[in-house]
């Protein structure tokens, strides 16, 4: 913030007056920047001005009666012409202090805002402030009572008398006593020199008029340029006051999927947050800032309920509309974390996979001696008839154990195949309408079939692998639908775009959910839920592996007793993946 140069001349001026050497108040600027602070049509930075006030309050020891003397003497320092033109015109204190309130400091310093009130008929209070981002000083503060008082000497009265003041860093709330009425001779004679300067009491007030207008102008560009450079910031930028949003930046409304209007502005910042981030929030909100901790990963809720992972950086308390406010910085995280989370489920499973071909293969062998031996057993135990009937009912069951054994040694194989199927482009829609013509038999059996799809494009995978990863979703919904219940069951699966362009399979059901507790481990190997003999618990893992593979994302919503969904989200082709397809197409 720039202001007129004409503020530091001044105030060297009325430093000279009260014998405080300037060479001492300017010797804090540069040499080769002391031309520009007594540069008549210069400006100067409010920050250096406050340093120059700053450097007064060191000469003076702090004193404050000679820091108020200096602003007594402002009021008469040659370079204050201004001031004394005002006076020319008006007949009465409280008219010259309305004037210098109304004009006078606005003009000067339009960025600090004075208020002034009547208390008497005798009393008027000012109170001050400078906000917040600009910088203060608090010889400033008290200069600025002694100016004040001061005024009344223009029209050959008494100074005012300060009657109440209270100070700080930034801001003054005083009450002054107008002297007393002078003569009738003396209120004539003001009255007559108003009368003959009213033209010029116009000239200036045009003055002031341009000189506020320019001001304000500078101080909307500069409130302009601020906000610019927020909203050109890649992070999201939050400010609240109690919870209720006050000012967001463009990251901040287009991750939440809010266009560039305020809609977000006025809406409390819980509706933003998961519910179970509510409570987590009300407790900082009631803790000093200093205490937030360094970096905190919060899960925000967009416009349309999909969910955000941002990281917050350590609130900030900051001045908004000159009332404390608190602003949030943070950045959005969901891609990390999903590429993380991707970069584990794929570590994991390679391990997995490793370990499950070798346990395959070491159960494989033996597997196949008992499976010999049991039938071969059951084979000549046959002709002896009854005798040997409870044997052969034993070798039985045996049978059935190396059935289920050989199962989960398939499903081992397939959890750690790494095949050579070339991934291209695949028509969703196709894919998923012929998983469900296979599954009709078991649908129709189970529940009312709802199947919903848009227009998508391609999509990166293989129609092998998304078939079978649609089917074992397919399987699983109906297996969590309740028994007898096929009017009120319902199995729904949408195929419709990504928000990345990509494509999105969801396949949901209406039946038991998955518990809280159990939502972790649900892609776990070998995690089930399922009465046992009914599962391996490997099926939603190797479909996972599937989706992985495919370079897309596999993930679910479940709520008990309600019903799950899950979602399969694939990116769309590469042009690489288009050409290879027409390619193998024209062979």
């Amino acid at each position: 913030m720039r202001v007129s140069s004409k503020l530091a001349m001044q105030l060297l001026e009325a430093c000279d007056a009260v014998g405080v050497a300037r060479e001492d108040l300017i010797s804090i600027i540069p040499a080769d920047s002391r031309a520009s602070v007594t540069a008549p049509d210069g400006s100067i930075e409010w920050d250096t001005l406050m340093g120059l006030f700053d450097r007064l309050w060191v000469i003076v020891d702090g004193d404050v009666a000679r820091v108020r003397a200096v602003g007594r003497a402002l009021v008469h320092v040659p370079s204050y012409v201004l001031l004394r033109q005002l006076a020319r015109t008006v007949v009465s204190p409280r008219s010259l202090y309305d004037a210098w309130s109304r004009w006078i400091a606005p003009a000067t310093v339009p960025h600090v805002s004075v208020e002034q009130t009547t208390v008497s008929k005798s009393r008027l209070r000012f109170v001050g402030s400078i906000p917040e981002p600009h910088a203060s000083s608090i010889a400033f503060i008290h200069f600025f009572e002694g100016a004040l008082s001061e005024l009344p000497s223009l029209l050959a009265l008494e100074p005012a008398t300060i009657i109440e003041s209270h100070v700080t860093p930034r801001g003054v709330d005083i009450t002054i006593e107008l002297p007393p009425s002078s003569s009738v001779i003396g209120r004539l004679r003001r009255v007559f020199r108003a009368a003959v300067s009213s033209s010029e009491a116009l000239d200036l007030l045009e003055v002031q008029r341009t000189e506020l207008a320019y001001g304000l102008q500078a101080i909307r560009r500069a409130t302009g340029e601020i906000q610019e450079v927020f909203d050109r910031l890649p992070v999201l930028v939050i400010i609240h006051r109690k919870g209720t949003i006050l000012w967001k930046n463009r990251a901040a409304a287009r991750t939440l999927g809010y266009d560039g209007n305020d809609d977000l502005v006025g809406r409390e910042l819980l509706d933003l947050l998961e519910p179970a981030a509510h409570e987590i929030f009300e407790a900082r909100m009631r803790t000093p800032v200093d205490e937030t901790p360094e970096l905190e990963e919060v899960r925000l809720v967009k416009r349309d309920g999909q969910i955000v992972v941002a990281e917050v950086f350590p609130t900030q308390l900051v001045t908004f509309d000159n009332e404390p406010a608190r602003m949030l910085v943070g950045r959005d995280a969901t891609e990390r974390v999903r590429l993380q989370q991707q970069l584990l489920i794929s570590a994991r499973m390679a391990s997995i996979g490793m370990l499950a071909a070798g346990v395959a293969h070491e159960v494989n062998n033996p597997l196949a001696y008992v499976l010999n031996n049991v039938e071969i057993a059951m084979k000549q135990l046959a002709p002896l008839g009854e005798a040997t009937r409870q044997g052969r009912e034993a070798l039985g069951i045996a049978l059935e154990g190396v059935d289920r054994i050989r199962m989960v040694v398939r499903d081992l194989l397939a959890l750690s195949r790494v095949d050579d199927i070339v991934i291209g482009p695949v028509d969703v829609v196709a894919v998923v309408e012929s998983t469900l013509t296979l599954a009709k038999k078991e649908i129709a059996e189970r529940a009312e079939l709802v199947f919903e799809h848009q227009h998508v494009p391609m999509a990166h995978g293989t129609v092998a692998r998304l078939g079978q990863v649609i089917l074992n979703l397919v399987a699983n919904a109906l297996e969590a639908l309740a028994e007898g219940s096929r009017e009120t069951n319902e199995l729904r699966v949408v195929v419709r775009p990504s928000d990345t362009g990509g494509a999105v399979v969801e396949v949901s059901d209406n039946g038991v959910g998955i518990p809280a507790e159990h939502a972790p481990r649900v892609f776990d190997p070998f995690f089930t839920t399922k009465a046992p003999g009914q599962g391996t618990g490997l099926g939603l893992a190797i479909s996972q592996r599937l989706v992985a593979e495919m370079g897309g994302e596999l993930s679910f919503d479940s709520v008990v007793q309600r019903g799950s969904t899950f979602r399969v989200t694939l990116r769309a082709a590469d042009p690489e993946d288009r050409a290879q397809r027409q390619e193998s197409a024209s062979v």
